[in-house]
């Protein structure tokens, strides 16, 4: 039921984009309804002009989204017609309000064309610099929904995207071209690129035929990556779009001319069904494609393959996957001698401390002894003698050996995988046909370390050259605030625990956003009253072993059907602002508790990180804070080596956020106090990772303090712009009280000015009292001081507006000139210079 539910929330988008289209056409429409629709205004005209193509212009070329595609390729075929017929019209240079209609309502410039005179579908298109992108072919009934996604597409490429601050650094660093475009389109269902097509029109007849497949655009980047030789490994941090270059790999491996035979098949794998699933959906189906959870392509090989299955055990995976490394010793046991000599492992590769390795080793044989007594079989043996019967299969049953074979396989998430499990997919790829994605820093399933080391080394191992990773550095999902908080992580990491995986360049937000908020000493109650009001449909994210309990005392928090909407397991699908129309069906209610390893892999508008830091084992509690608080020496990595997988599991749960993120403890701890401290502490050159959030107000506890300042400026801001000064009074109180719940006394300060400014002018308005000469000179007196607090704070257009207002009540003639000439002349031209 779970993975069912997920699924059709991850569908959820854009099923309620399409779920018109199986209603059947849309009415008749006939011509002289067409014709009159098309009369407008001078005005309209006049402003269609301005906005117009040059009709000298002829179209090359264009680009369409994957949505188009999939119009054409599944709806009814004579589309196809009528598309390629409008497609050549605009490119030979026709116009007209049918071919060439702008969007009336939308914040950019969407133009959109009949597709044919009679079914009401549309073509919605735009000029994006020097290309045309066709953004949807859809009903008539749809293009308002849809000129508000459009809308909001460009609207967040362009809303604090890619400043020539951040484009210069990042072509200064090598992780941009110094050509590179500074907009990247996003999707219209989510933050990741556009995924778009070529077409040109040489060829722009070949959509008409079944066997029409669109040429993948890809960037010089992608290309590098989607293009590239051999066996690759794509290493990324979280939310870099890893999982893009999977999708963008299927399709164009699809397109070559290798596909063309008729025996290539793909595979793709990943841990999670989710994950399957989302990635099948992206690509597409296709009978010469499979997307598999590991778990059922083991299932699968041991059904096909000749040769008996063995019992599994799960357990204690972290010891065999140290002390059997592969199939190179008979029994696949690496002898004692071997794993105790420290250089024949490597540091890196076994992280066990030499003095420990004789008693570790000890404890793998009672346990091997463990297995062979009650006739077990782990998951590490489990992999090897797939292996084994693979290359025996290989050798006696070439048939059966194909039949689990393929020709290219694709896996995410390769860090989660062993050594012995990365040799299987060499043995269903062979060479040339393997494609991994992967983020070392989000090692955290037990009994993996993984390093761009061990793929190579597998490589060696059956006689394949791995070529050096490509990476990704650019982040789709979080905005810089979470980011920030990451990066804090991973310093930590990098610094005190060198060798525990590799090292990337900082990966960069497109979006800037507020940092995390802290709640220290929040009581159940009060979380329960949170996630029931404010942060209802919050995703609660804790130590995997503590999910039970935490259920149980968030009295079994799931999402219900009204707060569904607030839940995104994809946002590559939903959106949040979305979300008012997504949910049009019944679907059921869904745990909304997860432990961090369950979570990895999905995405989540809120998060909130429960208890993580009270819940670390009590004998790491005193090495934590001194990590965090900057006190580790320098044998700490050999002294508390389990400390850098909670640094992994912290770092992956943050990256999980999309929009907020709360980090809660409910009781005081070593581990937890400091960290706290570690998250609000600002240091010279940076400001903090987080803001801690006042616990006794419930609305408090829902916003972080940049939330606040965010919502109190816009307030302000608003206030500003407003004539009526009652709804100006009422936006600035909620303006001082945003400010008052944070640090930043200065905002709250500015804000009361305002506000006394708005009351001032309240007493002065129409009907005007005779007033004496002593009240004129209170209210001069009053005025004055005023102008001068609202100067000081730089607050120049509500001195005009007091200017204004006072005007009436000076006493002479010659006060209003001077102050005019000496002070409000001087603004008033300051604000036009600006």
């Amino acid at each position: 039921m779970l993975d069912d539910t997920d699924q059709r929330l991850s569908n959820a988008m854009e099923e309620a984009v399409q779920e018109e289209s199986n209603e059947g056409d849309d009415e008749f429409i006939p011509d002289e309804m067409i014709e009159f629709e098309e009369l407008v205004s001078d005005d309209d005209v006049a402003n269609e002009a301005a906005h117009k193509l040059d009709n000298s212009t002829q179209w090359l070329s264009f680009q369409m989204t994957s949505h188009v595609v999939k119009f054409l390729q599944q709806g009814d075929k004579k589309y196809r017609s009528f598309f390629v017929r409008r497609m050549r019209q605009l490119a030979s240079g026709e116009r007209s309000r049918i071919l060439q209609k702008p969007l009336k309502g939308s914040k950019t410039l969407i133009y959109e064309t009949y597709l044919e005179q009679k079914s009401g579908h549309r073509i919605l298109w735009t000029e994006e610099n020097s290309s045309i992108i066709i953004w949807y072919v859809a009903k008539h009934k749809q293009v308002s929904r849809l000129m508000q996604l459009i809308d909001d597409s460009k609207s967040r490429s362009a809303r604090q995207h890619m400043p020539d601050s951040l484009v210069n650094e990042l072509q200064s660093e090598g992780l941009l071209p110094q050509n590179k475009s500074k907009e990247v389109l996003l999707d219209i269902f989510g933050n990741v690129p556009l995924k778009v097509y070529d077409v040109n029109f040489n060829t722009i007849n070949e959509i008409t035929k079944e066997s029409w497949t669109p040429q993948l655009h890809l960037t010089d980047e992608e290309r590098d990556i989607v293009e590239a030789d051999g066996t690759v490994l794509v290493l990324g941090r979280s939310g870099t779009g890893k999982t893009v270059t999977i999708t963008q790999r299927l399709e164009f491996d699809r397109q070559t001319e290798t596909a063309q035979d008729p025996s290539f098949t793909q595979l793709f794998v990943a841990r999670s069904m989710r994950l399957c699933r989302y990635v099948e959906g992206a690509v597409g189906e296709d009978n010469r494609s499979s997307f598999l959870t590991y778990a059922r392509l083991l299932n699968d090989i041991e059904s096909i393959l000749p040769g008996q299955c063995v019992d599994i055990m799960d357990g204690y995976s972290d010891i065999p996957e140290r002390i059997n490394p592969g199939l190179s010793k008979p029994d696949g046991i690496l002898p004692i001698d071997d794993f105790l000599e420290v250089e024949k492992l490597g540091k890196n590769r076994c992280r066990v401390p030499a003095e420990l390795r004789e008693y570790v080793y000890d404890e793998f044989l009672q346990y091997q002894k463990f297995l062979q007594d009650q006739q077990l079989w782990d998951d590490c043996d489990r992999v090897r003698h797939l292996l084994l019967r693979m290359k025996n299969s290989k050798e006696v049953d070439p048939d059966a050996f194909g039949q689990v074979q393929r020709s290219k396989v694709y896996v995410d998430e390769v860090q989660d995988y062993t050594q012995l499990e990365i040799l299987l997919f060499f043995y269903l790829s062979g060479p040339n046909g393997l494609f991994l994605a992967g983020d070392p820093a989000q090692s955290v399933v037990e009994g993996t370390e993984f390093r761009f080391e061990e793929v190579r080394g597998v490589g060696h191992f059956v006689g394949y050259v791995i070529q050096k990773p490509k990476t990704v550095n650019v982040n789709f999902r979080s905005h810089s605030g979470i980011l920030n908080c990451a990066g804090g992580v991973l310093d930590l990491m990098f610094t005190h625990f060198p060798s525990s995986a590799k090292q990337l360049k900082k990966d960069k937000g497109l979006f800037q956003g507020s940092r995390p908020g802290v709640l220290l000493g929040i009581s159940i109650d009060q979380l329960n009253i949170l996630l029931g009001d404010k942060l209802k449909g919050a995703v609660v994210l804790t130590h995997d072993e503590s999910v039970r309990h935490w259920r149980r005392l968030l009295n079994d928090y799931k999402v219900s059907y009204s707060s569904m909407i607030d839940c995104v397991l994809f946002s590559s699908s939903i959106q949040p602002h979305q979300s008012f129309y997504v949910f049009v069906f019944s679907i059921s209610p869904s745990q909304l508790v997860y432990g961090v390893r369950e979570a990895k892999g999905l995405e989540f508008k809120t998060v909130i990180f429960l208890d993580f830091f009270r819940e670390i084992p009590s004998s790491l509690q005193k090495p934590w804070r001194e990590l965090v608080l900057g006190r580790a020496t320098q044998d700490f990595e050999r002294s508390y080596p389990l400390v850098s997988t909670f640094l992994k599991l912290l770092y992956t749960g943050i990256t999980r956020s999309i929009e907020k993120l709360f980090f809660v403890e409910t009781k005081s701890s070593t581990a937890g106090d400091a960290t706290m401290r570690w998250l609000t502490k600002k240091d010279s050159d940076r400001a903090s990772y987080a803001t801690r959030n006042n616990i006794n107000d419930v609305e408090a506890m829902s916003m972080t303090s940049d939330e606040f300042i965010s919502e109190g400026i816009n307030n302000a801001e608003l206030a500003q712009s407003l004539d009526e000064l009652g709804q100006a009074q009422l936006l600035l109180e909620r303006s001082i009280w945003c400010f008052e719940q944070t640090d930043i006394i200065e905002l709250a300060a500015k804000a009361r000015i305002h506000y006394s400014s708005i009351l001032f002018r309240q007493e002065l308005q129409p009907p005007y009292d005779e007033k004496s000469a002593n009240d004129r000179a209170v209210i001069e007196m009053r005025a004055a001081q005023l102008i001068e607090s609202l100067t000081k704070e730089g607050l120049f257009f509500e001195v005009l507006n007091i200017f204004s207002s006072l005007t009436p009540f000076l006493s002479s003639e010659f006060a209003k000139e001077e102050l005019e000439k000496r002070f409000i002349r001087k603004i008033r031209l300051a604000g036009r210079e600006e």
